[in-house]
């Protein structure tokens, strides 16, 4: 059965997995975000927590992979509770982007963020912005088959996630250097305009969610 799993299944099933978790951290929402997150720090604080929000999204995808399903029965959460306070805590962070002001005046610096820069990285970077609701659910939806098809299809599964993950890390590499490219002003408007887009995210988030506890509330939505 394992041999035929990846004789058979191997490439069509990876790209499957690969594009519908790609679709969940596309650069048009992870790099405004980071932007946002990241306002004020220096190089070595953005590139700080470029690598560890890229490792936490890692291994918090993995220990989906591997025990998803029986980390949320244990906490008695359901994949609609984690919906609302992922998109809760994505509508705060839009409003922030909203509220914030201009950079004209502001130098970089590392000096205020050393300690802060592997928090943020992690709370809300990692979690629930990269392995927010939507890849959870989706990766542990995935990996559920591994009990037809055994653990070969749980390493594909942390195969893609690892692709991911390197891309993510790439992405955000890319996103610290943009200040380079795009001046202050501009990185101003555009979090306004992106702050209005993630709060949309939070509310579909949410809406989700409550849908999943209402489900006669599902047709509406």
């Amino acid at each position: 059965m394992q041999e035929s799993f990846w004789q058979e299944f191997q490439w069509t099933e990876f790209s499957h997995i690969l594009i519908a978790n790609f679709a969940l951290v596309p650069p048009p929402v992870i790099i405004p975000l980071f932007i946002g997150l990241v306002a004020g720090m220096g190089p070595l604080g953005k590139r700080r927590v470029a690598f560890v929000a890229s490792v936490a999204y890692f291994v918090v995808m993995a220990v989906f992979i591997f025990f998803g399903m029986a980390i949320l029965t244990a906490f008695g959460i359901t994949l609609g509770a984690f919906r609302l306070a992922g998109g809760f805590l994505l509508l705060l962070i839009a409003l922030d982007m909203l509220n914030a002001k201009p950079l004209a005046h502001q130098q970089p610096t590392d000096t205020h963020y050393e300690g802060s820069a592997t928090a943020l990285a992690i709370v809300p970077m990692a979690i629930p912005i990269l392995a927010g609701p939507g890849a959870i659910s989706s990766i542990v939806i995935f990996s559920s088959q591994a009990d037809e098809q055994g653990i070969a299809h749980q390493i594909l599964v942390l195969g893609v996630v690892a692709t991911l993950t390197v891309y993510i890390y790439l992405t955000l590499l890319l996103a610290a250097r943009s200040d380079k490219l795009i001046g202050p002003q501009t990185t101003y408007i555009f979090n306004k305009v992106m702050g209005l887009v993630i709060a949309a995210i939070a509310f579909e988030f949410m809406m989700d969610g409550i849908a999943e506890h209402f489900p006669g509330l599902e047709s509406i939505h």
